[in-house]
């Protein structure tokens, strides 16, 4: 059978900082923050709330990169929505390794729980500062 891929937009985050803790049991790694997010779509439009963004990247020893990161954003109508995704790159995006992860959503708010019952796939790059995702629900 196979899956179709239903756009969700692009989410845009536009990193702010880094804090890298070398030398861990598992690797080096690399806690981003956000300085702000951005996600467009024709279902959904929404923002960082304050300054709850974070990526927890870690360096493995061959060099491949395994994301986690959460966001807590804000729609343009008022609504709270989280994303978490967990994913892989071969090499570090500030590299030009390219991200593969799979948003999962939270929220409580009547207009958007669709968003609870869906799994997602993204595919990010950055370009500077900016990381771009293409986010797609799994059908």
């Amino acid at each position: 059978m196979p899956i179709d891929l239903l756009p969700l937009g692009t989410l845009t985050i536009e990193i702010d900082q880094h804090t890298v803790i070398a030398g861990t049991p598992a690797g080096t790694r690399i806690v981003g923050e956000a300085l702000s997010c951005r996600w467009d779509s024709e279902r959904v439009s929404a923002r960082q709330h304050g300054k709850m963004a974070h990526d927890w990247l870690m360096l493995n020893a061959d060099g491949s990169v395994s994301v986690d990161a959460r966001l807590l954003l804000m729609t343009d109508d008022g609504a709270a929505i989280t994303i978490t995704y967990r994913g892989k790159a071969a090499k570090q995006p500030a590299e030009g390794g390219v991200l593969l992860t799979t948003p999962v959503f939270e929220t409580g708010d009547e207009r958007y729980l669709w968003l609870n019952g869906i799994q997602a796939v993204a595919k990010g790059v950055r370009d500077g500062a900016i990381l771009t995702y293409e986010m797609y629900q799994l059908a």
